[in-house]
């Protein structure tokens, strides 16, 4: 394999990747009526943060000329149109309903991000940049974990988990 994959493109694109899912947990986390789901999906922000922290670190260690902001994703990558994305209307909260929907949003928006950042992290083979992918693979893969858990929940008892103190802990 050369070299020759963009890999900033690709850092770019998954950067844009997390900030959707910032602002996607944010807008979401506002909506939900019960205190356990915005606890949820805030701790979800975070880490979504937090991986974009990581992200744009690894952006100025590739390329220290150029600020992460400013590079351009490899868009053939992202696969995920996030203005698209959002379920509900950002006026009104939502129903039970609605909140089934956007977690069900939420769940092919971290398929395709884990779909993504697994085929980027076989296409690179700069060592910093593919762990880096590998490991933005697993905890993506844990997200879709913890909404479709949250679904289901959701579904058969019309409640979000009961655990906030460890999410805002």
């Amino acid at each position: 394999m050369t070299e020759s994959v963009d890999v900033l493109g690709i850092l770019a694109a998954a950067r844009q990747i997390e900030l959707f899912g910032i602002e996607f947990y944010r807008r979401f986390s506002e909506c939900v009526s019960e205190e356990n789901g915005a606890a949820l999906l805030r701790g979800l922000g975070r880490d979504e943060e937090q991986h974009k922290e990581h992200l744009e670190k690894e952006m100025r260690r590739v390329a220290p000329d150029k600020d992460p902001k400013d590079a351009s994703p490899g868009r053939s990558l992202l696969g995920i149109l996030p203005e698209k994305a959002f379920p509900f209307p950002p006026d009104r909260c939502m129903t039970l309903e609605d909140e089934i929907k956007a977690l069900e949003v939420g769940i092919q928006v971290e398929i395709s991000s884990v779909k993504m950042y697994r085929g980027a992290a076989m296409m690179v083979e700069e060592p910093g940049v593919k762990r880096l992918l590998q490991k933005l693979t697993e905890m993506e893969d844990g997200h879709r974990k913890l909404l479709e858990e949250s679904m289901q929940l959701l579904r058969d008892k019309g409640a979000w988990y009961g655990y906030s103190p460890i999410l805002e802990g």
